[in-house]
């Protein structure tokens, strides 16, 4: 009655729009997206086309997230920052999609100083095709999850949004449970096995933000065909 009252709208309501299709892009060689922009760093994005959505992989996934590219202990951050020092910022992870019609992907970032950037990308690339074996930081991945998941709630107006995003993928459960269930038992085998079967040898589109005066340009053709987009293409305006 206070809608009907207050908000007033004509009879006849226009057609809601339909919302744009947007089309993954395979990723079957490697591709330099660039743009140039005054600054003193390099964002170099990392991206790969894995298969449709999963939810079989995502226990493998979340444990994967924790000990190779999340946290300040993960793999990909000691290794590129702590020991090599070729980074300010970098992680990689295996992102799972919101509607079960899009696919997973292979995501790795590391902001860098300019003259870094080389190093920078072959370091990741030999973390992405050999990942490292640490079995006690495995295991406090697996607690890690474990206790996110543990201690996380689900109140209040979450519960409806939720229960939406589940069925956004098809779910009609917490998949929660089955991370938690499988992850208690994952070995670094089974992790070994997830990473040989969706990360390890995969090409990449690099997304690359930086000042080309100060990159190594000729070194980003050696990676593959380079696009370059305007600030105006980018952003719009």
């Amino acid at each position: 009655k206070t809608l009907g009252k207050y908000h007033k709208t004509a009879r006849k309501l226009k057609a809601y729009p339909t919302p744009p299709t947007y089309t993954e892009q395979e990723t079957e060689k490697d591709n330099i997206i660039f743009v140039n922009y005054d600054m003193v760093q390099a964002k170099i994005m990392m991206l790969s086309k894995d298969q449709a959505f999963n939810p079989e992989v995502m226990p493998a996934a979340r444990v994967f997230g924790e000990y190779f590219g999340g946290g300040l202990s993960s793999i990909v951050f000691q290794e590129i920052r702590e020991a090599r020092a070729l980074a300010y910022s970098a992680f990689a992870s295996y992102r799972s999609p919101s509607k079960a019609d899009k696919s997973h992907f292979v995501q790795g970032f590391m902001s860098v100083q300019s003259d870094k950037m080389k190093d920078a990308i072959t370091a990741m690339r030999e973390l992405m095709d050999d990942m490292p074996k640490a079995e006690q930081q495995f295991e406090g991945s697996k607690v890690s999850v474990l206790k996110q998941l543990e201690t996380e709630r689900i109140t209040k107006t979450r519960v409806f949004f939720d229960y939406l995003k589940a069925k956004d993928l098809g779910l009609d459960y917490d998949m929660r449970e089955n991370i938690y269930k499988k992850a208690q038992k994952m070995s670094f085998a089974d992790l070994e096995t997830f990473f040989n079967d969706h990360i390890k040898g995969r090409k990449y589109t690099f997304l690359v933000m930086g000042n080309k005066e100060t990159l190594d340009m000729e070194y980003l053709k050696t990676l593959g065909n380079i696009k370059e987009v305007s600030l105006e293409e980018l952003f719009g305006y």
